[in-house]
């Protein structure tokens, strides 16, 4: 398959990690860090793949463009905006760093559909992932506002995006690890 050139890939790796304790990004699943998990199927997706993150320096050895949050702790939206200002392409799609079971099918799909849209955002169950989704360049002046306004929200910037697809997924590949305690069910539920 070739790589996808013209939507720039997009790993956020800049949250403190608060409710797992450490760097979540390097807790490993099956013996491997997840962002190397999200890594090893983003790297074959993207021409354009980068790292956003608050400590560029831990990620050094992943040798990929790594962009700094131009404001620290500002969340996801925060990197959304950072990825969206140096991006070359006109859309990104964003993912978190502890995604470990994230599907090039589920990806692509939703890719296909973001040529029209200023964001698509997978719903599985009924729940919205705002963080395995594309986003539009054209969203920069709302999420400026909204992050000068103190609302950090992506879901909230989400639900004020006229032209925005909802497309339903079916699979694992939103399964985001925010907890040691997840991390060690979901080790259990595929070491069966």
């Amino acid at each position: 398959m070739p790589k996808i050139n013209d939507v720039t890939g997009v790993i956020l790796a800049g949250g403190r990690s608060s409710r797992f304790g450490t760097n979540k990004a390097l807790a490993l699943f099956q013996g491997i860090p997840l962002i190397d998990r999200v890594l090893n199927v983003m790297s074959p997706l993207f021409h354009d793949l980068m790292i956003v993150t608050n400590t560029p320096e831990i990620y050094e050895r992943l040798h990929l463009p790594l962009v700094k949050d131009f404001e620290p702790y500002l969340g996801p939206l925060g990197g959304i905006y950072t990825a969206l200002r140096e991006t070359r392409n006109d859309r990104i799609f964003v993912v978190g760093c502890d995604m470990p079971l994230l599907d090039p099918k589920v990806i692509s799909g939703i890719i296909q559909k973001s040529e029209e849209a200023d964001a698509v955002v997978p719903i599985h169950d009924g729940i919205r992932e705002f963080l395995m989704a594309v986003y539009s360049r054209k969203l920069l002046p709302e999420i400026c506002k909204s992050l000068g306004e103190g609302r950090l929200s992506v879901k909230e910037l989400c639900f004020h995006i006229p032209c925005i697809e909802w497309i339903p997924v079916k699979g694992d590949s939103w399964t985001a690890i925010n907890t040691a305690e997840e991390l060690k069910k979901l080790e259990e539920r595929y070491a069966r």
